[in-house]
């Protein structure tokens, strides 16, 4: 392999697509439309781009890339085994509508078909995290299939124009790339959700023949239909989640009490400013954390009053708990999530770093390797890598530990979390060279961290809690 194969190891998913469209000409804007970001987060990811590969303009880039692409498409690429059970990938829907502002709704329909399908405990589903990565590019679904490891692709667009709304959907065989299934959908927006229970009963209906599957009882929209301008209120606030940025959050905090203003009873609205205040205070986007983990506490309870089917709320209940101590009622609201999404892969994510927490390491794996695997190409998938890290540290599997922990922090210098594990795992192994090297990489991207950030994401036990700080303090950082 050429050094420059090598260099694409450094890059994120996500750092991987923009640098490619930049240097084929795309703008900021062009970049942040589609893949729904702010500008200044493109730009962000750019410097990030420019200073892992030593280039400065975007002719440098360009060069830089080219050879690059043409190494890697020459190598073998190790795709995932397929499951037993029927499993599908959900592509975002196409925006036909000519307007970038209507990008939220087409994503939309995508996400609530998603749901809908997850909710079955007999199909493998690829989460919208993954599948929305090939959002704008021109794919073959075959390819798709294969690379994501599942039999059949849903792919569909949606058109609106005024009051009305067309949405088309085609179920493809991914092994064939022959058509399943398709149809075309029209109505009033008034009747989106009634539009988006009809494709997704239609979906479910063209695979019966492979999979024993009951008719969904729930309809796709929550039991409290938000009006359309809050919903598309806090469609943006959730793309902005994955921002994982100081400005990204204030700007879907503004989103989001809009939203409210308008229907203090979404619970979709409570939900997301719930996960928005909790990953302010885990990220340590501000000074006093205890407030934002109250907030975030009080808004998913309330999100989970006004309407508890929603597996999303109860997620975001389960993990506003960890800061608060309430390890039990987080357990309580994971498994909830699960039940009612068996393919819910942020919910089994977050239910196996609480099992670490627990100290129930080998359960805590398997959780983590659910999400994992069904979500591949999530964002946030360094909590996956930082919850497995802790998981194995707790077991004494220290060498392991340490390489999640670096795998975490590749994707997230920021985490904190995945730090503390990794100089602790050191520590705990006598390599006090490697830990002192931790502890400065990670000052040199947190230089207020210290160890009693460690309250964030507190352990239960407190002997193997006190035992974690002396290892950070054994390390270098500041109690």
């Amino acid at each position: 392999m050429t050094e420059k194969s090598d260099e694409t190891s450094i890059l994120t998913t996500r750092e991987n697509q923009i640098a490619a469209d930049y240097a084929q000409g795309e703008s900021y804007q062009q970049i942040a439309d589609r893949l729904c970001l702010a500008p200044s987060t493109v730009r962000t990811h750019l410097a990030t781009i420019y200073r892992k590969l030593g280039v400065s303009s975007k002719l440098e880039l360009r060069d830089r890339l080219i050879p690059v692409v043409t190494t890697l498409n020459d190598l073998p690429i190790e795709r995932p085994i397929r499951p037993e059970k029927p499993s599908i990938a959900v592509l975002a829907f196409e925006n036909m509508s000519g307007d970038p502002e209507q990008e939220y709704f087409s994503d939309g329909i995508s996400d609530d078909i998603i749901t809908a399908l997850s909710r079955s405990p007999w199909l493998f589903v690829i989460a919208r995290n993954t599948t929305f990565t090939y959002k704008g590019a021109s794919v073959d679904v075959r390819r798709v299939a294969e690379e994501l490891g599942v039999r059949f692709v849903l792919e569909g667009s949606v058109r609106r124009s005024g009051n009305r709304v067309r949405v088309t959907a085609q179920l493809i065989d991914g092994t064939t790339g022959g058509h399943v299934w398709s149809d075309r959908y029209d109505g009033q927006l008034e009747d989106v959700f009634d539009l988006q229970d009809e494709i997704t009963r239609n979906v479910v209906a063209s695979i019966q023949t492979t999979v024993h599957l009951s008719t969904i009882q729930e309809p796709v929209e929550r039991a409290s239909r938000p009006d359309l301008t809050v919903w598309e209120l806090t469609m943006r606030s959730w793309h902005l989640l994955y921002d994982f940025t100081p400005e990204s959050y204030a700007h879907a905090k503004t989103l989001l009490e809009r939203a409210l203003a308008i229907d203090p009873e979404s619970a979709e609205a409570n939900m997301i400013l719930s996960l928005i205040n909790h990953h302010i205070a885990i990220m340590g986007f501000v000074p006093d954390v205890q407030p934002a983990m109250e907030t975030a506490y009080a808004l998913a309870r309330r999100a989970t009053q006004l309407d508890d089917r929603n597996e999303y709320a109860h997620w975001a209940l389960g993990i506003s708990c960890w800061g608060l101590l309430k390890y039990d009622e987080s357990l309580a609201a994971l498994e909830r999530a699960v039940a009612l999404n068996p393919n819910c892969s942020l919910a089994y994510g977050s239910l196996g770093t609480l099992l670490g927490i627990l100290g129930r390491s080998e359960e805590a794996i398997a959780n983590q390797e659910i999400a994992i695997r069904s979500n591949p190409l999530d964002p946030s998938i360094f909590f996956r890598f930082s919850g497995l890290a802790l998981a194995h540290y707790m077991t004494g599997r220290f060498e392991t530990a340490i390489e999640w922990a670096e795998r975490a922090i590749h994707r997230m210098p920021r985490w904190y979390f995945a730090h503390f594990v990794l100089a602790a795992s050191h520590v705990a192994l006598d390599h006090h060279e490697d830990a002192t090297k931790v502890v400065r990489s990670c000052q040199g991207v947190l230089p207020e961290i210290c160890v009693k950030d460690l309250d964030r994401v507190p352990l239960r036990d407190p002997d193997r809690l006190n035992e974690l700080r002396a290892r950070l303090i054994n390390a270098g950082f500041s109690s």
